[in-house]
């Protein structure tokens, strides 16, 4: 089958979800407050030292958050897990700047006070390298060493591939 070529944006982006990736819940505190959003662009970009690059847009609470704190968390979404469904929507469907979305929400805080899902497969603790972080317009691009990690055995890692596929179906 002959591949169906794109030059408009919508059609690029269609084009575009076939990136493979995984989902997120980004963190961050700024003083007493926290917040959260889905995030699927992180990836890993180097192992000596341990560092990650994510991509938020600069409309975002977290955004802010980040912006001044110069740090973050993600949380890396378990599939497997019943509640994975409910999780994307709290942090993905609402703003911050309406709603605490850690509210009634089990989690924990990290020595410096930012959020972390306790049933996720794992979390990076982050801080942002300043001189490595690109204005890309409408996004930031955050480059950030990996201080401290949790991992847990059991659990796998969601997909946006396969989360935008769940919700499809339950959309027909």
């Amino acid at each position: 089958m002959p591949f169906s070529i794109a030059t408009e944006v919508a059609a690029l982006n269609q084009a575009l979800f076939r990136v493979t990736h995984g989902l997120y819940i980004l963190t961050a505190a700024d003083g007493s407050r926290v917040n959260g959003q889905c995030l699927d662009a992180l990836m890993q970009v180097t192992n000596q030292p341990p560092r990650i690059a994510i991509g938020v847009g600069k409309r975002s609470l977290t955004h802010e958050m980040i912006a001044r704190s110069g740090r973050f968390v993600a949380s890396v979404l378990d599939r497997t897990n019943d509640g994975c469904g409910d999780t994307v929507r709290r942090f993905g469907f609402q703003s911050g700047r309406d709603v605490d979305k850690f509210a009634g929400f089990p989690h924990a805080l990290t020595d410096r006070g930012i959020p972390y899902l306790l049933d996720a497969v794992a979390y990076y603790e982050c801080a942002v390298l300043p001189e490595m972080t690109l204005d890309l317009g409408t996004h930031s691009l955050f480059v950030a060493s990996v201080e401290r990690a949790g991992a847990r055995d059991d659990g796998e890692p969601l997909s946006y591939n396969e989360y935008r596929r769940t919700l499809r179906q339950r959309r027909s």
